[in-house]
């Protein structure tokens, strides 16, 4: 499949306890089904607590991480793909992911639903597999076809909503308060109060449940928010810094390359604004 445009499948079962090393996030889309056990997810500043049939979607460019439960063995699928895959439908309904999936990544796969949901699975193993020349088109249909079924679904029906944990839930606010006022000098305490921890105790938590330490995170949703302004606009990357909360562009420069690869003028550059 070297001609066809970027995916990888896998399905994998594991039987002890499993933590993702570390938050990331990548330039294609991740399509995350779990099939048993339970699971936390954390999806750029909110913890989802997953279970069997329960499906998350992850766009480009967002930070995630999950976590498995010390006691639970589990198997889930991943596919990763480039957005040439779904672009059909995007042309037509371009806010299946910027108002469905963005703003909800998770979706619990109603039992009636689950058979016809597996069965697409399955069929896009069996395309992934058979890399013939329909194989690009065939999977292209069936991931647009899943993301369909899934969309109907919540069109028409009120989804149920698995509540997460007390602690969860106060991770989410602080890390909703972080992604919200990322530009403003916020500090380790500020966000503690936003969860309503203490500060030690809150350091401790958000590391444990999204992989970040506080200013690791800050400063990722700012590169991040950066990365937006450098397409966005044309101004100055010095600007761009300063209003994304740095105080200094040397500092912006340095760790925009360590996370990204290339300076931020390379890396406009390459996406399409001189």
């Amino acid at each position: 499949m070297d001609d066809f445009p970027f995916i990888i499948m896998n399905q994998l079962r594991r039987s002890n306890s499993y933590r993702m090393p570390e938050s990331h996030t990548h330039n294609t889309y991740e399509l995350y089904y779990l099939l048993s056990g339970t699971q936390k997810f954390f999806i750029q500043h909110s913890v989802y607590s997953m279970h069997p049939h329960d499906l998350a979607l992850v766009v480009p460019g967002t930070l995630h991480r999950t976590t498995y439960s010390a006691t639970s063995k589990h198997e889930r699928i991943v596919i990763m793909f480039e957005q040439a895959y779904i672009q059909e439908i995007l042309d037509f309904f371009p806010y299946i992911i910027e108002e469905d999936f963005n703003l909800k990544p998770v979706i619990s796969v109603p039992e009636d639903m689950q058979e016809e949901v597996d069965g697409l699975f399955s069929r896009l193993f069996v395309e992934y597999e058979k890399k013939d020349e329909f194989s690009v088109r065939m999977i292209s249909h069936l991931l647009c076809g899943l993301l369909l079924l899934l969309t109907r679904y919540r069109k028409c029906k009120e989804e149920t909503i698995i509540p997460s944990s007390p602690q969860d839930e106060a991770i989410s606010r602080a890390a909703y308060f972080i992604s919200q006022f990322y530009n403003q000098p916020i500090t380790l305490d500020d966000a503690a109060r936003a969860a309503s921890l203490s500060a030690t105790y809150f350091s401790k938590k958000f590391k444990a449940v999204t992989g970040f330490g506080f200013k690791e995170y800050l400063n990722s949703i700012r590169i991040q928010k950066a990365c937006k302004e450098l397409l966005r606009t044309k101004d100055s990357v010095t600007d761009i810094a300063l209003r994304c909360g740095f105080e200094n562009s040397n500092y912006f420069g340095d760790l925009f390359y360590k996370i990204n690869g290339v300076s931020p003028r390379a890396w406009r550059q390459k996406h399409g604004k001189v």
